[in-house]
Formats: structure tokens, sequence, C-alpha cells
């Protein structure tokens, strides 16, 4: 996963690990393996893997996503460190949104998990990836999920934020962040839940920020009133935590790590997959406004912050 023209959103989670870790002081190189234009794609990313080995002396290699960490134990020239991103270990939910797992989905997890015996070490999102792993394995598996760009993510102002994007006031904007085509993202329900509030005379717009560039998504969720975040499975959600961090209040299914990111944090609530208590959550999501204390509760994911924890996952393993 890596954000490249096609796809300019894509992975920009593990982009942005990287540049912090080089703003850090760790020399690293990139390869892209871009998976989604073929299988081929895999040969050829062990073969530059394994050419990026012998030319230089690397200390570690950190693979992510578990098809990368196949790639990444080709080569044995140096201590392979895999993070694991989600469904890579949780398996993907069916298209069908019943809630149930594709089998075949969580067979491959299943391998990928088995994976982490080659590995010098692995880095987990949370803690319900971790115990998807072997237990022998979970000793030196560290939960690191990914940070925040506290910078980029930041309070604008709603109104500034809405100029900008020529957003009317008339009704709260409910915002979708995803891919709707994915069916984890769980898209109808977010719609369900919008008609619901129709239904009760609490008309809102639902804002689906999909398609747009990865700077604007800052200006949408600061011009949203709340996040409503409905997806069946999350390893630990970025979108969740960058809406913590410019005080959106949000209303989100318990997937990943975000019952333990909110508990405790005013503004923000954790309700069942369900349309009317969804709908309930999102009327005292808007009747509580900004939420200051989630940008607070977040403070600790920086990306500064996560590059060190990373690097120190390095400095173990190099021993």
């Amino acid at each position: 996963m890596w954000p490249d023209q096609r796809r300019p959103w894509y992975g920009s989670f593990v982009f942005s690990q990287a540049e912090s870790l080089r703003a850090a002081g760790v020399e690293l190189d990139v390869v892209y393996i871009p998976g989604y234009l073929g299988k081929g794609e895999y040969l050829r990313g062990a073969a530059a893997v394994r050419r990026a080995v012998t030319r230089g002396r690397y200390d570690v290699v950190h693979a992510h996503y578990g098809h990368s960490g196949v790639i990444g134990r080709l080569q044995a020239g140096a201590p392979l460190i895999i993070s694991y991103c989600g469904d890579d270990l949780l398996g993907t939910p069916r298209s069908d949104r019943s809630g149930r797992f594709d089998r075949s989905s969580l067979l491959l997890a299943r391998g990928f998990a088995q994976l982490a015996r080659t590995a010098a070490a692995t880095i987990t999102k949370s803690e319900a990836m971790a115990s998807r792993l072997p237990r022998r394995c979970r000793t030196r598996n560290h939960v690191i999920p990914n940070g925040v760009d506290l910078t980029t993510f930041a309070p604008i102002g709603v109104g500034e934020a809405r100029r900008r994007l020529d957003w009317s006031a008339d009704r709260p904007n409910v915002l979708f962040v995803g891919n709707p085509d994915i069916p984890r993202k769980n898209l109808p329900l977010a719609e369900a839940v919008c008609a619901e509030l129709a239904g009760r005379g609490r008309p809102v717009e639902l804002r689906v920020a999909w398609g747009i560039a990865p700077g604007e998504v800052p200006v949408w969720m600061n011009a949203a009133d709340v996040l409503l975040f409905p997806s069946l499975s999350e390893g630990s959600p970025n979108t969740v935590k960058e809406a913590m961090a410019v005080e959106l209040p949000i209303v989100t299914a318990p997937v990943g790590d975000a019952p333990e990111r909110l508990e405790g944090v005013p503004g923000t609530f954790v309700v069942d997959h369900n349309v009317q208590a969804m709908a309930d959550a999102v009327i005292a999501a808007l009747a509580a406004g900004r939420a200051p204390a989630a940008r607070e509760a977040v403070k600790h994911l920086s990306i500064e912050h996560v590059a060190q924890r990373v690097i120190s996952v390095y400095r173990g393993t190099i021993g």
C-alpha cells in the first residue's frame, strides 16, 4: 500500500510513517508493490527486494501487510519485521454486509498469521489483531496503532472550512469517510441512519469523502458536524483518530480499537450496528458540539511519537 497517481489516497498511513521515520533520522528505501494491478507485481516486487538487499546493507526489512510480509520473507539478508494492517489478520467481511466473514479471506489471514513465526518481530494495530497471532509469537509482537499528523489534522474552524468547500449550514453535515464500494465500509447503514433522522424530522446532509485529494480530508472533517463510522471490521481506523485530532464529534460502530480510543471522551459515541441506536447517537453528538477532549486523547499517537516506538522495535530487533 502506497499512494500513486491512480490511487493518491492508497496507503497514505504507510507513507506518513515512512516520512516520519525519515524525519527522525532513519535511512530507508521503499519497494512499492502495486498488487492491485495484478499478481505479476508481487513477482516483480520479490525480485526488487532481493536486489535491494543484495546491493545494500540493511539492518531490517519492514514489510507492511501480510502479502508484503511473504515477499519480505523471500530474502534472508536482514531481519524481517511485519506490520499487520487489519484484514490480513482479521479477514474480510462478506459482500452481503451480514457481518459474517468471507471464508477464503479467513483462510488467507490464518496463513499470514503463521508467517509471524518466521519474523524477528511483528507490529499489530490493536490487541484484537495481536490475539490472532500464534501464541508463541505474541511475545515479540508490538501493538502500535498508526500515528496521526496533528499538524495536518488540526482544528481550523467550522465556518472557515465550510467557506472553502462552499457547504451550506442549512442542515447538519454528517461525514462518511471511505470507499463506498467496499462492503465493509458499510455506506448503506450510514444512508439508513440519515433516512431515519429525516423521518424523525431531523434531516441531515450526508457527505461522502471519497475520490477527493488527501489534503482535502482535514477540511471536510472540520466542515462536518459529526463523523458517522459504521464500518463492519477495522484494525485501528485512521479515520476515527483523524476526526479526534480535528475535534469532530464521532459516532462509530465498535470496530478495531475505536472503543478503546474513545472511552470516556466527551462528544464521542460507540454504538452497535443499529439504525435507531446510531441515529440517537448522531442527535446526541450534534447536541454536544465540537470535541476538544478528543484531540487531547489522541495526542500520544502523534506520528512523531509513533515513529519513536517503531524505531524502538528496530533497535530491539537489531539487538
